[in-house]
C-alpha cells in the first residue's frame, strides 16, 4: 500500500488558505494577558503603587490632625462652661448655708457629695443645685450622718415653742402666702401673711429659717423649680425689707418635687402651690 496521496487528489495548503480567508481562522486563546493601553509598565508595578499609597496616607493623617485640632478646642470650650457651671452651684449652696459640699461635673452631670444634717437637708441642697441656671442634670449623692451643719445662727428653742406647737408651726399657721399667676410678685394677700411672719419672726431673732417654696405639676419641670426658687427668694426680699436679718433666711425651691395633695384637681394643684417655713435641725 503507497503511504502518498493519489495523483487526482489536491494537498491544500493551511497557510495558504489562511491567507485567502483574510486571516479569519481562529487561533488559540493566549493565557497571558495583553499589556494595559497607553503604558509599558504591567498595572501591579510598585514604582505606580508606592507613590499612590504614600499620597493616601499623607491624606489621611491631615484629616486626623485637623479633626483632633478641632476636638481639643471643643473640649477646651467644654472644661470652662463646666468649671464656671461646678462654681456657680457652691456659690449657691453657700448662700443656703450648706458648706462643705464637693460639686463637680462628670459626663455632664452635676455631680454633688458631702454630709448633710437629715434627708430635708439633702433635699433641700439637691434642690439648690437644680435652681441654678443651666445645671439640668443633677445627681445629689449627699449623705445623711452625725451631727449638725455649721450655720451662723444655729437652731434654737423659739420662746413660742410650748404644747409641741414650734415657731415653724405658728409661722405655717398665718395663711397662704400667695403670688400672682405665674409670677414671683406678691398678691395683696400675701403681702398681709408675711407682713405677720415678720412680726413673729421678730419675737425669736436668733432663729435661722428656711423658705421653701413649691409649685403644682403644669407646665415645664425646669420652669416651675426656677419659679419656686424665685418665690421663696421674693418672700426672704420681702422678710428683709420689714426689718428681719436676712443672714437668718435661706430660700429654698423645691418646684413640683414635694406634693401635699394630687395635682388632678385645681384645688389640690392650688394645695401644692404654697411656701412652708422650716426650722433645721
Amino acid at each position: 500500500m503507497s503511504l502518498y496521496p493519489p495523483d487526482d487528489v489536491d494537498i491544500i495548503d493551511l497557510d495558504d488558505l489562511d491567507r485567502n480567508q483574510g486571516g479569519n481562522r481562529r487561533r488559540p486563546r493566549s493565557s497571558t494577558p495583553p499589556p494595559p493601553r497607553g503604558s509599558n509598565l504591567p498595572a501591579a508595578d510598585p514604582r505606580i503603587l508606592v507613590p499612590v499609597f504614600l499620597f493616601v496616607v499623607a491624606l489621611l493623617l491631615i484629616g486626623l490632625a485637623w479633626r483632633s485640632r478641632g476636638g481639643s478646642e471643643e473640649s477646651d470650650v467644654a472644661i470652662a462652661v463646666s468649671t464656671e457651671l461646678s462654681q456657680a452651684v457652691r456659690d449657691a449652696e453657700l448662700r443656703a448655708g450648706f458648706d462643705g459640699l464637693v460639686v463637680e461635673e462628670i459626663d455632664g452631670v452635676l455631680v454633688i457629695t458631702g454630709r448633710a444634717a437629715n434627708a430635708t437637708d439633702v433635699a433641700a441642697i439637691g434642690a439648690v443645685a437644680r435652681s441654678v441656671e443651666g445645671s439640668q442634670r443633677v445627681d445629689n449623692r449627699v449623705t445623711v450622718e452625725g451631727g449638725s451643719i455649721d450655720t451662723p445662727f444655729p437652731a434654737t428653742e423659739s420662746p413660742l415653742t410650748n404644747g409641741g406647737t414650734d415657731l415653724a408651726g405658728q409661722l405655717n399657721s398665718l395663711g397662704r402666702i400667695t403670688f400672682q399667676a405665674g409670677s414671683s410678685d406678691l398678691t395683696s394677700e400675701g403681702t398681709i401673711v408675711v407682713d405677720n411672719v415678720a412680726r413673729l419672726m421678730e419675737q425669736s431673732p436668733g432663729v435661722r429659717i428656711e423658705v421653701h417654696g413649691h409649685t403644682d405639676s403644669d407646665g415645664d419641670e425646669s420652669a416651675n423649680q426656677v419659679l419656686s426658687q424665685q418665690r421663696a427668694q421674693a418672700v426672704v426680699t420681702a422678710l428683709s425689707q420689714r426689718g428681719i436679718n436676712s443672714a437668718r433666711l435661706v430660700a429654698i425651691g423645691f418646684g413640683e418635687l414635694n406634693p401635699i395633695a394630687p395635682n388632678i384637681t385645681e384645688d389640690g394643684r392650688a394645695t401644692n402651690r404654697r411656701i412652708e417655713f422650716v426650722i433645721p435641725q
